[in-house]
């Protein structure tokens, strides 16, 4: 698939993210943030390897369609309409954003649950059915064993396969829409606001 294209180098995607107030920090003296495994690890605690499997794979999909850093692992989380920004909370800073078009990753929020909770992700309701019909017939009951354990390989790499579809803006499972960006700027800050 070919990387995103902009018609206007100067497209400009207006987004929201909640970071902690480090983040801030970054960005005055280094002028460019970029997550490290070690803020996941802390945020996340006893879930943190969980997501690291899918921010891997992730990653590498996400490369074959726009340009990210090599030393670049994690996503940041945007969202798209300011309504749906995640709540003030204390020692966290509220981030404004304008992100060039080609910066940035927009997709389902739906199709993303079904990949960091290990499950096919269905094409629409018909295969989804077909999948888990697919999965009575092996006996099956935890759909995410498919993934974690490696009794299924066929049924692995069909799973995984299915995840391509995140990027397949054909294909809507819901109408909320979430964003992500490899790194943060200090050029995209339009406003922010600390809550101490």
């Amino acid at each position: 698939m070919a990387k995103i294209q902009n018609e206007t180098d100067d497209a400009k995607v207006k987004v929201w993210t909640r970071q902690h107030k480090n983040v801030l920090k970054v960005l005055k003296e280094e002028r460019i943030y970029k997550v490290k495994e070690r803020y996941i690890r802390k945020k996340l605690e006893n879930c943190a390897d969980i997501y690291f499997d899918v921010y891997k794979w992730l990653r590498h999909e996400s490369a074959k369609r726009m340009e990210i850093s090599a030393e670049v692992k994690y996503p940041i989380w945007l969202s798209i309409e300011e309504e749906l920004k995640l709540p003030a909370a204390e020692g966290m800073v509220f981030f404004e954003l304008e992100i060039p078009r080609d910066q940035i990753m927009i997709f389902d929020m739906m199709k993303w649950d079904y990949i960091v909770n290990y499950l096919y992700l269905p094409k629409d309701r018909n295969d989804r059915k077909r999948f888990k019909e697919k999965l009575k017939k092996y006996n099956i009951n935890v759909e995410s064993e498919i993934y974690l354990e490696n009794f299924y390989p066929r049924l692995k790499k069909e799973m995984t396969s299915s995840w391509k579809r995140l990027f397949d803006s054909e294909i809507e499972l819901s109408d909320q829409k979430v964003a992500i960006s490899w790194e943060l700027r200090e050029e995209w800050v339009v406003d922010y606001e600390y809550k101490d």
